[in-house]
């Protein structure tokens, strides 16, 4: 008996970090990527004159880098790839270009994760001010999901950097061509 109430917890077990924290870090990880991408893709065209490239053609390029990534998660494991909130971002520029709004599901099938995930990055991009839903008063199983004006910059500018860079994105449009 008195050996049991001098029992203590071992100091050496360290906790799991709360979820609440790790989504903190990913959004502040997040929120200083896109702002180093705005800024640099700014200087480059400063820097070199260039034209800001038109809509159609960021599209095109966003929905090259969709359509790679959904090769590639065929032909390889994608439990080796996981990028969700990036899949999302880039199916909500090109996607709809193609004709095809997307729903909260249909955003989550877009990324080819499972819904509880598909759910949790959407709760995270729309607390970034990245996405929203639409329109305000719909049943919420029946609304769209689109960029938001803050969204649909940064992504500009991050594809507009790729698309002035030196190596192009796959599929290689002049490998396809024949």
């Amino acid at each position: 008996m008195s050996q049991e109430k001098s029992l203590k917890p071992s100091n050496c077990l360290t906790e799991a970090p709360e979820p609440a924290s790790e989504n903190i870090r990913l959004q502040i990880e997040l929120r200083l990527s896109l702002d180093e991408v705005a800024n640099a893709s700014a200087e480059v065209l400063r820097s070199k004159e260039l034209r800001i490239p038109t809509r159609r053609e960021l599209s095109q390029l966003a929905c090259r880098i969709y359509d790679a990534r959904r090769t590639r998660d065929r032909m390889l494991d994608r439990q080796m790839f996981g990028e969700p909130a990036w899949d999302m971002l880039l199916a909500l520029y090109c996607l709809p270009a193609r004709g095809e709004l997307l729903g909260i599901t249909a955003l989550t099938l877009a990324a080819d994760v499972p819904q509880t995930t598909g759910h949790r990055w959407q709760a995270m991009l729309t607390d970034e001010e990245l996405i929203e839903r639409g329109p305000a008063g719909m049943d919420a199983r029946r609304q769209n999901v689109r960029l938001t004006a803050k969204g649909r910059t940064l992504l500009e500018a991050y594809l507009t950097r790729l698309y002035y860079c030196d190596t192009p994105v796959p599929p290689f449009p002049e490998a396809a061509g024949g």
